[in-house]
């Protein structure tokens, strides 16, 4: 199987169902991320950082309100800052851990209907293999 020809989507299309923002925690922010949210949102980070995060020390994340990420939007079925999402919720539910925890594996699938559960766990592993493959590639 060449990598040019396996693309995420044919493993995971997101569907917008929003249940990987609810929580009482979000994801970190790396200050790549803070850069490129604050511009997606049109504001300073400092301004992005009083409105939208929460500073614990050196940890920068999303707030959380009622128990989903701030920047989920039940409207818009999904996030407000879709093009300034931080580089986790991009990779998310391709998570390198699905590789070598199958219980890891059956618990994400479970939760995201995204997931393609029409192919076998080998067949999932090897396709996702090749994208993280890939994508380390790109970068670098």
């Amino acid at each position: 199987m060449d990598t040019q020809e396996v693309d995420s989507s044919s493993i995971f299309t997101c569907t917008r169902c929003g249940f990987c923002c609810h929580g009482e925690t979000t994801v970190s922010l790396s200050s790549y991320d803070q850069k490129r949210m604050a511009a997606a949102l049109g504001l300073s980070e400092e301004e992005a950082r009083e409105r939208y995060w929460r500073v614990t020390g050196n940890v920068v994340q999303m707030k959380v309100v009622e128990g989903h990420c701030i920047f989920y939007d039940d409207v818009l079925q999904g996030c407000s800052v879709h093009e300034g999402r931080p580089e986790r919720c991009r990779e998310w539910p391709l998570h390198p851990s699905m590789l070598h925890d199958h219980n890891n594996y059956l618990t994400i699938t479970e939760s995201c209907p995204g997931l393609n559960k029409e192919i076998s766990y080998e067949e999932f592993c090897k396709k996702l293999e090749l994208i993280l493959q890939k994508k380390a590639t790109a970068e670098g």
